[in-house]
């Protein structure tokens, strides 16, 4: 797999969750793979599309810079996270990315804290308790929640040539073929109007 540094932007984030836009991180998947967390700066790149909050974010920034190869390990372990998702969303037997899952997920609840806002109460992981592994840990703990409820006749694969991301289709029809029509989509219109325009 190729890794290549990414300007993350909002139009890279159109999975329908952030875990599946976690997992979108690595794009081609359908042809040659493309890793777009070149360095642990891009995670965080990542995390603010995510939604992550910004002072959390900018600690964490300055936690990587002081602590380069703790911020490297951090990276590494989040993208075997990712690898790990991947193969529990596209294949039917995956015990090995499930016990992968219930590390990442179980190193997470050991650094939740409880929360609560309108007579509930949620778990949440912070900077102070998950430190450089704040991002990995954000994406296990919404991992699992999107694992116990996901409608996988929803769940869809990008048919756009050099993509393989991962989506949710919420159209009506439950029909959606890319992850956006403004992307693949056209893209994939543009090759089929000049294959049928060639003499």
């Amino acid at each position: 797999m190729q890794v290549r540094a990414h300007d993350f932007q909002p139009r890279d984030l159109v999975a329908g969750d952030v875990v599946l836009d976690f997992v979108n991180t690595v794009t081609a998947r359908d042809t040659e793979p493309i890793d777009w967390l070149d360095d642990y700066a891009a995670l965080l790149s990542w995390s603010v599309l995510a939604d992550l909050p910004p002072d959390a974010v900018a600690r964490l920034a300055a936690e990587a810079v002081a602590h380069p190869r703790r911020a490297a390990r951090a990276l590494a372990e989040a993208k075997v996270l990712r690898e790990a998702l991947w193969k529990l969303l596209t294949h039917d037997q995956a015990e090995d990315a499930v016990a992968r899952l219930t590390e990442s997920w179980r190193s997470a609840t050991a650094a939740v804290v409880l929360t609560g806002s309108a007579g509930r109460l949620e778990p949440t992981v912070t900077v102070e308790n998950s430190g450089l592994a704040y991002p990995e840990h954000f994406v296990a703990l919404r991992a699992v929640r999107l694992l116990e409820a996901l409608p996988s006749v929803r769940l869809r694969v990008c048919g756009g040539r050099h993509c393989g991301w991962l989506f949710l289709d919420t159209s009506k029809a439950g029909r959606r073929r890319w992850c956006d029509m403004a992307t693949c989509g056209n893209a994939e219109k543009t090759r089929r109007h000049r294959a049928v325009a060639r003499p």
